[in-house]
């Protein structure tokens, strides 16, 4: 049975994720289970057999990510992570997979959510996979940045090593074949075995996808008019439930409307646009929507350019893009000279400054880019992020104007989490390492060992030439200047005593004097140096963390 697990949660086998569960606290305000930084994190070591048996054993919980190095997956998931864990309402999330008949199994996350899983019978586009499960979203009322794995369909590859670059992984079930565990329809546990068979009798065609997908379309469009059955489900989805007097949305659904109208009925869509809110609105609503303002809307909106509004509610609430990005008059379809949605911001958290990533929907409205970023800048000036999605996506958004790009960004904002950034990749780290192996390196015997860059040690502190040193962080492709360097070091080392000093020189003396000159030099207690809390340093001396 362990061999079977590990052949269904194939993905990236490059590396995996590790959890330190023992550390593990409860959030008082939600209830989910939160860990510390730097228990969560990746380990950049080859996923074994062996290391999948750890997890099974309970020596230690791992992750993956799904996505392997071609941009294909076995399985994917919907991370259902409720604002309230002791509230949630797992049964009706189970029904409701019944109810549709879906080839998805419920699994209790860590934190006792619920991951619902799907499992294909051989590896499929992790893009196809990852729109299939978003177009699920609407049918469990979750949000549409609800977290769906893979988050990566195509693994990118870091600049500066050329290595790839593994993204975000899942913690997988069965943590000592007992934790995290799938869920029967009454609401009982799967023991592993009976788990195990489950997934075998349960393993999904990739055709099968297209059938499930049909049939939710042919759900969705149930009652709307046939003018929206070539247009974006959620317009026909907002058109069946708006007479609802209690409906919140009437303005965004006007405008998307005109996008989708002005395309499909180029000579009359204004009167279309006019006769909406009688059709669609409860009577209350529609009064307040009288010719005064219909006119003045329709002239505003004839000379738009704009496209739909995906990522606004209540849009964004129904949206189905992969249904969508298949209709005449869809997303695609109304894209030309639209900006790109963006989604999951991530601000790394690195020293001196920060970085950043996130997703970019790529033109065929279901792949996604992960666009790295070096400052803020390249984020919020809109020339810089233009170059930096053209980059990593293969292709340039168009230039918008200011009021729309401080839309994408505040809608961009909103997704922003803060991450750590993996042990030993840190900034801090590697100027650790390199001053570690600076300061236990040859020794300055002279001055011209000196001046040349070796390091003199006197009195319990160690003296270097900072140009030289700064040579040698260069040569491992540090990419901060001279200036950010030495901000960075004074923050790191202010508890030994480091200074930047512009009058050592090497203690030569001839006649009582010294005869060599003065030089810019770094100086360090060799005694606090030895005592810096850097994490990658202290993990070359404890084989006990994993």
């Amino acid at each position: 049975m362990e061999k079977k697990y590990i052949q269904i949660f194939n993905g990236y086998r490059g590396a995996y994720g590790v959890a330190n569960i023992k550390n593990a606290y409860v959030d008082p305000d939600s209830g989910k289970l939160r860990l510390k930084p730097g228990d969560y994190r990746w380990n950049y070591q080859e996923l074994t057999d062996d290391i999948y048996f750890d997890h099974l054993n309970g020596k230690k919980s791992i992750g993956i990510q799904p996505c392997n190095e071609d941009g294909e997956t076995k399985f994917g998931l919907i991370d259902i992570d409720p604002t309230n864990y002791e509230h949630f309402d797992r049964k009706a999330i189970i029904d409701k997979i019944q109810e549709y008949k879906l080839p998805l199994i419920p699994i209790l996350s860590k934190s006792k959510g619920l991951h619902l899983y799907i499992f294909m019978k051989k590896f499929v586009d992790a893009a196809l996979l990852k729109s299939f499960l978003s177009n699920l979203l609407p049918l469990f009322k979750l949000k549409p940045d609800t977290e769906i794995f893979p988050k990566q369909t195509q693994l990118t590859r870091d600049l500066e090593s050329g290595g790839l670059r593994p993204g975000q992984f899942i913690n997988l079930p069965y943590f000592n074949k007992v934790e995290r565990r799938a869920l029967n329809i009454d609401g009982t546990e799967f023991t592993f075995d009976h788990f195990i068979t489950l997934i075998e009798t349960n393993l999904v065609n990739p055709e099968e996808l297209t059938n499930i997908t049909d049939n939710i379309d042919k759900k969705i469009f149930e009652g709307a008019d046939d003018d929206f059955k070539d247009g974006p489900p959620c317009l026909a989805t907002l058109s069946t439930i708006m007479k609802d007097p209690q409906f919140d949305g009437k303005d965004r659904f006007m405008y998307n409307y005109h996008v989708f109208v002005k395309m499909k009925y180029e000579d009359t869509w204004k009167q279309k646009v006019k006769n909406a809110p009688v059709k669609y609105f409860a009577e209350q609503h529609a009064n307040a929507w009288d010719d005064k303002l219909l006119n003045a809307k329709v002239r505003s909106w004839a000379r738009s350019l704009k496209g739909y509004t995906c990522t606004q509610s209540p849009i964004s609430d129904h949206c189905k893009k992969g249904i969508c990005v298949k209709k005449k008059f869809g997303v695609l379809a109304g894209s030309k000279g639209t900006y790109p949605e963006l989604t999951n911001l991530k601000k790394i958290d690195l020293d001196p400054e920060p970085e950043y990533e996130f997703d970019v929907i790529k033109p065929d409205g279901i792949s996604t880019a992960t666009v790295h970023c070096r400052s803020v800048e390249h984020v919020t000036d809109q020339r810089k992020r233009r170059n930096a999605i053209a980059k990593a996506a293969g292709f340039p958004p168009p230039i918008i104007k200011g009021d729309e790009d401080q839309a994408v960004l505040d809608a961009l904002w909103k997704s922003q989490k803060t991450v750590n950034p993996p042990i030993g990749t840190s900034s801090k780290e590697k100027l650790h390492d390199v001053l570690h192996a600076k300061i236990n390196g040859p020794k300055a015997m002279n001055d011209a060992g000196f001046k040349s860059g070796t390091v003199l040690i006197e009195e319990g502190h160690a003296y270097f030439k900072f140009d030289k040193f700064y040579d040698k962080l260069k040569s491992k492709n540090w990419k901060y200047t001279e200036d950010k360097t030495g901000t960075l070091m004074q923050k790191t080392y202010k508890d030994c005593g480091i200074e930047f000093l512009d009058q050592k020189r090497f203690p030569t003396k001839d006649k009582g004097k010294y005869n060599t000159p003065t030089k810019n030099v770094v100086k360090i207690s060799l005694k606090e140096f030895e005592n810096v809390p850097i994490h990658h340093t202290q993990l070359k001396h404890n084989k006990d963390i994993i």
